[in-house]
């Protein structure tokens, strides 16, 4: 077994546990072992707060490009292609982009098989994932809210809690 002392904790460890770096030499053990560079890392943003913040301020739309195409196999142009294509709104409430995201629709996927299904607000992405993307639930969901729109059934339940409680 090959091994290598980490200049920072003076350990010595097996290249397992080190990080891989691609290098002009091919892929190299990295310097520091991988909770001292974990340990540096969380360092250096605690004292660079912003750092990512700026970057992305600098590289708005090659940032947002490479989030979509890593997470979702989407570029800009197919993003919005998918958006023309909804009119900009919503793929389940129809409302126009989302202040709470600064007008940009969540790219909606199928978590099982990663296919994109379409463009989502905020709040109706956020449903999608706490219903677990499950139809029936989605269903007993909507079902429940519709029975509870039902004033008699709302003055039934405020008038039996009354007499019960006495108030």
């Amino acid at each position: 077994m090959i091994t290598k002392i980490c200049p920072k904790c003076k350990t010595e460890k097996p290249l397992s546990e080190y990080w891989v770096r691609k290098s002009r030499k091919g892929h190299q053990p990295a310097s520091r072992c991988k909770p001292c560079s974990m340990q540096a890392n969380t360092e250096w943003r605690a004292a660079n707060p912003d750092h990512e913040k700026k970057r992305y301020a600098k590289q708005k739309v090659e940032t947002r490009e490479r989030h979509l195409v890593r997470k979702y196999g989407v570029d800009l142009a197919a993003y919005d292609e998918m958006l023309s294509a909804q009119y900009g709104k919503c793929a389940i409430c129809g409302k126009l982009g989302c202040k709470e995201s600064y007008g940009v629709l969540h790219v909606d996927h199928c978590h099982a098989t990663g296919i994109v299904r379409g463009l989502l607000c905020r709040n109706c992405n956020h449903v999608l994932g706490l219903m677990q993307d499950d139809p029936e639930r989605m269903r007993a969901a909507a079902a429940y809210v519709e029975r509870s729109q039902i004033p008699e059934l709302i003055g039934n339940a405020i008038l039996k809690h009354r007499l019960v409680n006495g108030k």
